[in-house]
């Protein structure tokens, strides 16, 4: 364990620097896709409200799915990170 440690190698700043940039602008697209997602589940409840389907309403199920790929989402970040200076040895 402490030979990985030492082992250890700093990636060049343009290669972190561009992966970063690239992570943000892929999390900030994936977070704009689930707020245009929540805001069409609540028009289509609001119109399920007024003319109710026949069956169970999917709005429920839909918003859960929604909230779930936005943790995950947010919490591919930080894994992406340490992946990168995993790769780093």
């Amino acid at each position: 364990m402490v030979e990985a440690m030492l082992a250890y190698k700093q990636l060049p700043a343009s290669v972190v620097e561009q992966m970063t940039q690239l992570f943000r602008w892929l999390l900030w697209t994936v977070e704009i896709g689930l707020i245009a997602r929540l805001l069409w589940i609540g028009g289509r409840a609001g119109w399920e409200l007024y003319r109710p389907p026949p069956g169970p309403p999917p709005a429920p199920g839909a918003l859960a799915r929604v909230l779930v790929t936005w943790i995950l989402a947010s919490a591919a970040w930080p894994l992406a990170g340490s992946l990168l200076m995993n790769l780093a040895f």
